[in-house]
């Protein structure tokens, strides 16, 4: 298991070599080994009129999104199997949040991966970062957490998007200063495209996660 801080410094140092590779002026994060250990009420902003949260079996809307390669696709384009979806910024070095949620993705995919569940389960992670998470800052983000792309997609949206997406689950952002304070929501939608669960916070392991998305893989066949 990673420590905490070699995560950290495992994605500073790909990020460093990233904006190395595409000059001074690549919008590729710098970010710093953190010691911040926040909680969610600690971090997460005020509200910001009224979200309207959904339950189990409903539809979330469907938003275009922006991978890792540049390519243009849709949450929906999932269905068929069960997904995950966690939300991030590369630049955040909370420990507990984006750092600590990707970790958990990390040990995830090789839990599907020895569950032989990998092909009917996918990750994703959604940046709401858009102006600075472009493709070459999330493909170094990924190749920092070794993300099997198989498995596990990174991807921007639009902002509107993101917030529309957002107060369908209950997440929650904002930017201040140089920094995004957000909530933390994990999003898993069965086969169908429709919400199984909602994991709110940063307490869930990745054998809950396992346990949802296997059930999942199994609800709107």
């Amino acid at each position: 298991m990673v420590s905490k801080n070699l995560f950290l410094l495992q994605i500073l140092a790909a990020l460093t070599l990233a904006a190395a590779s595409a000059g001074a002026e690549s919008p590729v994060p710098v970010i710093a080994p953190a010691t911040t250990q926040g909680t969610e009420k600690d971090l997460a902003p005020a509200p910001n009129g009224e979200s309207r949260e959904l339950k189990e079996g409903d539809l979330p809307p469907d938003i275009e999104l922006v991978n890792q390669a540049g390519e243009k696709t849709w949450i929906h384009d999932s269905r068929g199997k069960a997904l995950a979806i966690t939300f991030f910024y590369s630049r955040c070095s909370a420990a507990t949040y984006c750092p600590l949620v990707s970790r958990n993705f990390d040990t995830e995919q090789e839990l599907l991966a020895r569950l032989g569940a990998s092909d009917r389960c996918h990750l994703l992670s959604i940046s709401m970062d858009p102006e600075n998470d472009v493709p070459a800052v999330l493909t170094a983000y990924a190749k920092a957490v070794q993300a099997n792309p198989r498995i596990w997609t990174f991807a921007t949206a639009r902002e509107a998007d993101m917030r529309r997406f957002g107060n369908a689950v209950g997440l929650e952002f904002r930017r201040v200063g140089g920094r995004i304070e957000h909530n933390l929501r994990t999003v898993v939608l069965d086969a169908s495209g429709r919400i199984r669960r909602i994991f709110r916070g940063n307490e869930w392991t990745p054998q809950e996660l396992a346990a949802e998305l296997r059930l999942a893989m199994l609800t709107g066949e």
